[in-house]
């Protein structure tokens, strides 16, 4: 890999939408935050009110694209909002709009987008956002699926099923450009939600 500068990544997952509430596949259906997830975006906004941010990158699905505007008011950066149809979740075909139990039965119909197809997608995405901004602090908003296989691949875990990402839920990736590697800081948080909230959530655990 080309030496890039020292940079702090963050990763947020969108607030929460209607279509999560109900556990149904959204994939790259442009569902837009509910209610409950433009809270979230303001209460992860307030997160970034005093850090360093150089650029905001964005999905640019609905949801992730309010939750970046969010975290785009609080820290008063200027530069747009950096919008990557890239960055999408996964593309989840004929199962978008049903709910995560039918993945489980109906794998043999899948008609959306395979593990290689996506990771290839999101390790390419990503490669060229830290090239792009190299020795910048980035925030990244996008989807469950897509912070999940960015952390795996920064720490070279094989299966990203594994880990979950819940709604307005905050990661941190540092790059060393002395040691050449990125090292996850953090990961999933929803300290900064309401206690309600993080209840709520940690119920939250179904999905693919």
């Amino acid at each position: 890999m080309e030496v890039l500068g020292p940079m702090y990544i963050y990763l947020v997952r969108h607030g929460e939408t209607d279509w999560n509430n109900k556990f149904l596949f959204q994939g790259q259906t442009d569902i837009p935050l509910n209610k409950t997830g433009l809270m979230q975006a303001r209460a992860i906004a307030k997160e970034f009110k005093h850090r360093k941010i150089d650029a905001i990158i964005s999905s640019d699905l609905k949801r992730a694209y309010q939750t970046a505007y969010e975290i785009k008011k609080a820290t008063g950066l200027k530069a747009r909002i950096h919008k990557m149809k890239t960055l999408r979740e996964r593309n989840y075909g004929n199962l978008e709009g049903t709910t995560y139990d039918r993945y489980h039965s109906q794998k043999k119909g899948f008609t959306g987008e395979k593990d290689p197809a996506f990771f290839a997608r999101l390790n390419k995405a990503f490669m060229q956002v830290v090239k792009k901004y190299k020795g910048k602090d980035i925030v990244l908003v996008a989807h469950g699926g897509v912070v999940r296989q960015i952390v795996s691949f920064v720490i070279g875990l094989k299966d990203y099923k594994r880990l979950r990402i819940y709604n307005a839920s905050l990661s941190e990736v540092f790059y060393d450009s002395k040691r050449g590697a990125f090292f996850l800081l953090l990961l999933n948080s929803v300290s900064h939600l309401p206690k309600k909230e993080r209840n709520k959530i940690l119920y939250h655990i179904k999905g693919v």
